[in-house]
């Protein structure tokens, strides 16, 4: 598969860009030419992809990210800019399930699972959209991930889909702030 859209030389940041949706997602723009900043904690699978699009060619910037940390996330993106240059986009892909999804109705719900998964899921994205849109050109665009979870909840899994169902109004509410920039931001709910 491929995209339609040319990418050559648009600077995109992209985090979970080691596995699953994230990894399809920067193979599909490294295609198309972009030059990739790619952030995740799988530090071994990063440099793999990192090394995959050098190889073939391609832009690629690799650093280690727990979106959950804002220093982590500022510095990420403070690194992008040197780097690269201003961003023309981004997707915010990192997330977890936790451990206790599928089991544990709300009443059971640990703390700590609780906090790790809002940490990722929705500050998570909140720390790299308020980094990102300080740092993205005028016209830019930020994709945030979110799941069908977040338009209408699922049994067993109360934590995943209230932190999507926030992804969702975050992204609803920075479009509004920021599209006097022409910046778009959209949710995607595969």
């Amino acid at each position: 598969m491929s995209l339609d859209y040319n990418f050559k030389g648009k600077v995109i940041a992209v985090t979970g860009g080691a596995s699953g949706i994230g990894l399809a997602t920067v193979k599909l723009l490294a295609q198309a030419g972009a030059r990739l900043s790619i952030a995740d904690v799988q530090q071994n699978a990063l440099y793999d992809v990192v090394a995959e699009i050098r190889a073939a060619g391609g832009q690629a910037l690799g650093c280690v990210v727990n979106v959950a940390d804002a220093e982590q996330v500022d510095s990420w993106i403070d690194q992008t800019v040197e780097h690269f240059g201003p961003l023309d986009g981004a997707a915010n892909i990192a997330g977890i399930i936790g451990t206790g999804i599928n089991k544990n109705r709300v009443e059971e719900i640990e703390d700590s699972d609780w906090g790790l998964i809002m940490g990722v899921n929705l500050t998570g994205v909140m720390h790299c959209m308020r980094a990102e849109i300080r740092n993205v050109r005028h016209g830019g665009s930020i994709v945030n991930v979110t799941s069908v979870a977040g338009s209408m909840g699922i049994a067993k899994n109360a934590a995943y889909s209230a932190a999507k169902h926030g992804v969702v109004g975050l992204s609803r509410s920075a479009a509004k702030e920021v599209g006097d920039r022409q910046i778009r931001v959209n949710c995607v709910a595969p």
